[in-house]
């Protein structure tokens, strides 16, 4: 495998990791919990997750194009996912495992090629040749990083440590009170 090839599938398998990571032992209220009342939850975005996973997948695997950047989605079709976390969850491992394994058996031409045909013209935008391999990495890390912060305040709020980075010393602590 071409090196840069393997930096994109370490890269794309250890933010996978971390998002499976920050979705272990949930219980079903913090699946449901709200920062506040308009704010998505932890079941939402898995939800939101899964349907991306899957077009990334199909990118990847059949040179679809990717849906809001390149093709309208059909509405229909999202509408169609169930927020449901335990299946969301299931169909997200199935599809980041599925586009790893394809990431992983890949070749750099290959891979150019298919973000070509997922992105169309946005491909060729600041040279972004290999946006397909990055972009799901990209994507699967915001929200991890957004779960991560959900179930944080979740813990706080409850009068418990932060479950993720509890003692970071870059944060200031808080006054008693």
């Amino acid at each position: 495998m071409d090196d840069a090839l393997t930096v994109v599938v370490a890269m794309n398998r250890t933010v996978w990791q971390g998002v499976k990571g920050a979705l272990k032992d949930l219980s079903e209220d913090e699946i449901e919990w709200r920062p506040l009342p308009q704010a998505n939850n932890i079941n939402v975005i898995v939800r939101h997750l899964r349907i991306e996973a899957e077009w990334h997948l199909a990118s990847l695997e059949h040179g679809a194009p990717m849906p809001t950047i390149a093709v309208s989605p059909s509405q229909e079709a999202i509408d169609a996912v169930p927020l449901d976390f335990e299946t969301n969850f299931r169909k997200l491992e199935e599809s980041c495992a599925r586009f790893l394994d394809l990431l992983a058996a890949s070749t750099l031409d290959t891979l150019k090629q298919r973000t070509a045909a997922a992105y169309g013209k946005r491909s060729e935008v600041e040279g972004r040749t290999y946006l397909l391999g990055f972009h799901q990495a990209m994507h699967l890390a915001m929200h991890g990083g957004q779960i991560q912060s959900i179930r944080n305040l979740y813990c706080k709020t409850r009068g418990q440590p932060a479950r993720f980075f509890p003692e970071n010393p870059t944060y200031p602590k808080q006054p008693a009170g």
